[in-house]
């Protein structure tokens, strides 16, 4: 399915019957949530490409978190879809959580895995995404793509990347790190998200967070307890040995994770 806007043309996939889900992926790779959408059967779930990833183009404007929120909200437009739970891992967990500040009304109930930003204050100082970008800089995006993700994910996140997308979708990851490292990540560095617009945020909310990280020295678990205490309606789950790359780590562990959060939050008890 693809809906064109005036500054994306955005591909998503819609599979399913019954409560819609929209998934928001992280940055570098499009299908980060796809093996676990796959395993929430029983529901609609709309698995968005977002700009600049996968099947979607580039966008011709804003890459920043309010613009990406927008376009979530012009796919559930287009999908005929008035509320949805929404599941967003990494910088998508940041898209998720603008729009359930902006749009309360589309934002049923959010499941966020390892939110990317905003900062803590509190958190372990890692090198990998300055090393990474300072690599990006120097033209070198293989390099800067499993630098960074080697520093959040672990060694093995090349092996993990390839048998879960094959060679051809670890290719495509790899070459939308350009993409990355030249626009989002500098339209989505300076954003920030405290009070008031944390109060905002009504939806009943679930972090997740990968005990794994805290061998590699993330700020992940920081983040997610900088944001539990801020937000009315937050529980923080910590899952043990899974890292940032939760979702195609444990597919399977995910969709039970997200399909029992719902199921505590369906739409019929959902107030906008």
């Amino acid at each position: 399915m693809r809906v064109e806007l005036p500054d994306v043309s955005l591909f998503y996939d819609d599979i399913g019957e019954g409560e819609p889900v929209v998934f928001l992926h992280g940055s570098l790779c499009a299908d980060w949530l796809t093996p676990m959408a796959r395993e929430l059967t029983g529901f609609r779930r709309l698995v968005i490409h977002r700009a600049g990833y996968g099947r979607s183009e580039e966008p011709t404007s804003g890459a920043g978190v309010p613009a990406q929120a927008a376009h979530c909200a012009a796919v559930l437009a287009a999908a005929g879809v008035p509320r949805a739970h929404v599941v967003g891992h990494s910088a998508g967990a940041d898209i998720a959580l603008r729009l359930a500040c902006s749009r309360s009304d589309l934002a049923a109930s959010l499941v966020l895995l390892e939110p990317a930003l905003p900062r803590a204050d509190d958190e372990p100082a890692n090198p990998a995404m300055a090393t990474a970008i300072a690599e990006a800089r120097a033209g070198e995006w293989e390099a800067a793509f499993y630098t960074f993700l080697t520093g959040v994910c672990g060694p093995g996140v090349r092996r993990l990347l390839t048998d879960r997308l094959g060679e051809k979708g670890l290719a495509e990851a790899v070459a939308g790190s350009r993409y990355f490292f030249t626009r989002e990540s500098a339209a989505f560095g300076g954003w920030t998200f405290g009070a008031p617009r944390t109060s905002a945020v009504q939806a009943p909310t679930l972090l997740v967070v990968g005990g794994g990280g805290d061998r590699l020295g993330t700020p992940h678990r920081a983040r997610a307890a900088s944001l539990a205490a801020q937000l009315p309606h937050a529980e923080t789950l910590v899952v043990d040995d899974l890292t940032h790359a939760m979702p195609l780590e444990d597919p399977v562990l995910m969709a039970r994770i997200v399909r029992e959060f719902i199921a505590r939050h369906p739409l019929s008890e959902s107030v906008g």
